[in-house]
């Protein structure tokens, strides 16, 4: 009987730069993000969260500054309602952006652009931090001949996009930055890089515990006599 912890690991490339964010889940609710540079294999281990986090319902921005999540805390009588999308600095959780979602048929969203962002949630869903300062939720419509790829801010405007990404959502191959699924894979908590005889082990992931850590942007006093505190969207009570 395999009793080892269940570890997996997801991977979510910005398509504008060389960086890319790791969720790693397990064992049990347990997540860590962690920011890593597939160029020269370098890593910033982040941040834990104690919660669901909907692997499929994230992404990270095209220049990979902000990472967008969904996440279950089960606390429904609270301001997170209980799961919530939140936007944050990877390798943190920490929210810049959260905006309460009450239940998991939606949640979650992702990245138009290096600053935009699509959620699904209610068009009358507010953001309950309001610290994400430089990014935009927009909207997606029916496309027409005067908006071809259906984006829109609140107000109705089309939302213009750098050639690039009009590339990436108009589904072109050729467009820079695509996903590098096909370079990499991942097995429990490793990650590889494939080879024209097989792959390399780049890093295991498995031998990790979790610490509290204090996101660097963290702008709340923490306690008395403590410089890091485990963390929670807004009252600190996730721990392990």
């Amino acid at each position: 009987m395999n009793t080892a912890p269940q570890i997996r690991l997801h991977l979510y490339f910005a398509r504008h730069t060389t960086l890319a964010v790791i969720l790693r889940q397990g064992p049990n609710k347990l997540a860590r993000l962690i920011l890593w540079n597939h160029a020269d294999d370098s890593f910033i281990d982040g941040q834990w969260l104690k919660s669901r986090i909907y692997a499929e319902r994230c992404d990270v921005s095209a220049d990979g500054r902000y990472f967008l999540y969904f996440a279950l805390d089960g606390h429904w009588v609270s301001p997170t309602m209980g799961s919530y999308t939140a936007l944050s600095r990877p390798p943190w959780f920490t929210a810049l952006a959260l905006y309460p979602q009450g239940d998991t048929w939606c949640g979650g969203g992702q990245f138009v652009d290096a600053q935009r962002y699509l959620i699904d949630s209610s068009p009358n869903a507010a953001d309950i931090i309001g610290r994400a300062e430089g990014t935009q939720r927009v909207f997606r419509t029916q496309p027409d001949a005067h908006n071809t790829l259906g984006f829109r801010h609140r107000d109705g405007r089309r939302v213009n996009l750098r050639p690039e990404d009009c590339a990436y959502w108009a589904g072109d191959a050729r467009a820079p930055g695509s996903p590098l699924v096909s370079t990499f894979s991942t097995e429990g908590g490793r990650l590889y890089r494939r080879t024209t005889t097989g792959r390399d082990l780049i890093r295991d992931f498995t031998d990790m515990h979790f610490e509290p850590l204090r996101a660097p942007y963290d702008w709340r006093v923490p306690e008395e006599d403590t410089t890091a505190q485990p963390w929670h969207p807004l009252d600190r009570e996730q721990g392990t």
